[in-house]
């Protein structure tokens, strides 16, 4: 007899042994009680999950003479064993990935009009339906919309976005979910009994997290890496590169502690072991994830906050390119985290009193914005706004216009003028409306009167004004050069030539 894989032996052939898509089993079950079967179904979901074998089900469920329960197919007659089998010549499977352009929906729609051959209902399994090309959708379209009586549509996508809304409207569209970790080890158990294969719990545990969701790659690891009927831990953790829980555990007590000679000894010691550190960030990620959400939960605010610039710098060393040192990445990462962690703001736990809470968030905002300034800026000498005039705007204005970021904003006011100050409000002239609308949209004038607090130390109200006539700008300390109209479009957008 053939010897086939464990994940095609042990497909679900029926709905009680679909794993971990209650909510998709529920409602086709639902649909072939009251005989509510839709005429197209658009599956989709990451690999592994089932939408195959749900669509096979679906083909038996409509053929089957003798179901159960009025859902359930028998799995004994004659068509249900040729779909078991792949024989039934009405079970038409299509990898829509090699059959993609609209001479084959062309084809498809030729022969559809045909009777079944064997059964009373043709289906169509159109598997990876998102590679099909732009006029073969179109083709499908008004197939798929009215359909022969005798014929079922089922699609199935691993990547739904790239799906024209107009095929998913004339679906009924169910979206298949990872496996979780408890389900996927369960049923692999069940498996590894059934082939009388001696598996060691934590190595189960350890391929049902490797695979993220995926019940077909966790089979197949199970049939891969089983040795003589037995699969052991050691094994599993040597040819998938896992690391060990107590090396994760450890790295993350020397960030916490701020021990980073220790903490990069720890990444030498894999590196020379030859363990997969793409693999080890993968695992030490999920790991600060696991402590984050129980630190939420606690409501331990400081603590959440400490997890999440770990997570942040891990993840960052992660997503870098291949480095020429492999361990490089994540000893940066390492040094950056140790060296700067004392510096995280400490944020005050959270309490009942509404008004306290403002104080607090308040008092955390500031402390950020401390967190970010500029070390070396030079503090000015502050100035009391009732000895303020016209004349201590000027002295200070260019020290203003060089804080201002945005560069268009910087623009505005060197083309303007200082024309007037009185009442705690600031007034600027301008030439022109371009310039005088740019100064006064809500978001710079709140960055030039923030700007102003800054350099004077008191808070003031911008308004700005046409002039009737040009105004040579208060902050020119000498004539400037004419610009070409190029450099001045580049400084007012911020941009760069390129050649």
């Amino acid at each position: 007899m053939e010897e086939i894989s464990l994940y095609r032996k042990y497909r679900p052939q029926n709905f009680d042994n679909l794993v971990g898509q209650e909510h998709i089993k529920t409602t086709l079950i639902n649909a072939f009680k009251t005989g509510h079967i839709s005429h197209a179904y658009l599956f989709t979901g990451p690999r592994g999950t089932g939408k195959t074998s749900t669509a096979r089900l679906i083909a038996k469920a409509i053929n089957c003479s003798n179901k159960k329960d009025g859902f359930e197919p028998c799995n004994e007659c004659e068509l249900c064993t040729e779909i078991n089998d792949g024989r039934l010549i009405d079970l038409i499977e299509i990898d829509a990935a090699s059959n993609r352009g609209i001479d084959e929906v062309r084809d498809l729609k030729e022969k559809i009009n045909f009777s079944p051959t064997r059964s009373k209902y043709k289906i169509y399994i159109i598997d990876e339906v998102h590679m099909m090309t732009k006029e073969a959708f179109n083709a499908l379209l008004k197939t798929l919309e009215e359909p022969p009586s005798h014929a079922y549509f089922i699609l199935a996508t691993t990547e739904a976005h790239k799906i024209p809304e107009t095929i998913i409207s004339r679906c009924q569209r169910f979206d298949f979910r990872r496996i979780n970790s408890k389900a996927l080890m369960s049923r692999l158990a069940f498996i590894a009994q059934k082939e009388s294969i001696k598996a060691e719990d934590k190595a189960l545990e350890a391929i049902s997290k490797y695979s993220e969701g995926g019940l077909r790659d966790a089979i197949g690891l199970v049939e891969q890496l089983q040795v003589n009927g037995e699969l052991n831990f050691s094994r599993v953790q040597e040819i998938l590169g896992l690391s060990d829980s107590s090396l994760l555990q450890k790295l993350f007590e020397c960030l916490i502690e701020n021990k980073t000679v220790e903490a990069l000894s720890i990444v030498d010691d894999l590196h020379v072991q030859g363990s997969d550190l793409k693999q080890f960030l993968h695992e030490f990620i999920q790991l600060v994830r696991v402590k984050m959400l129980e630190s939420v939960h606690a409501g331990e605010v400081n603590e959440t906050a400490k997890l999440l610039r770990i997570i942040d710098i891990v993840q960052k060393a992660a997503e870098r390119p291949d480095s020429i040192i492999p361990q490089l990445p994540l000893e940066m990462a390492i040094i950056e985290i140790t060296q700067n962690i004392r510096q995280i703001v400490e944020v005050k736990p959270v309490i009942n009193s509404a008004k306290a809470a403002g104080e607090v968030r308040a008092e955390n905002q500031v402390a950020v914005e401390r967190v970010h300034q500029n070390l070396e800026r030079i503090e000015q000498p502050k100035v009391n706004i009732t000895d303020a005039d016209l004349k201590t705007f000027q002295d200070t204005w260019p020290r203003v216009i060089e804080r201002i970021k945005t560069p268009a904003l910087k623009m505005a006011l060197k083309n303007g003028s200082l024309a007037g100050f009185d009442n705690k409000t600031l007034t600027l002239g301008f030439a022109t409306s371009f310039y005088k609308d740019k100064a006064t949209e809500s978001e710079n004038r709140v960055e030039i009167e923030r700007t102003i607090e800054e350099v004077l130390g008191f808070s003031v109200k911008v308004v700005g004004v046409l002039t009737a006539f040009e105004i040579k700008s208060a902050v020119a300390e000498k004539p400037e050069e004419s610009k070409p109209m190029v450099d001045e479009a580049l400084e007012i957008f911020g941009g760069e030539v390129l050649n």
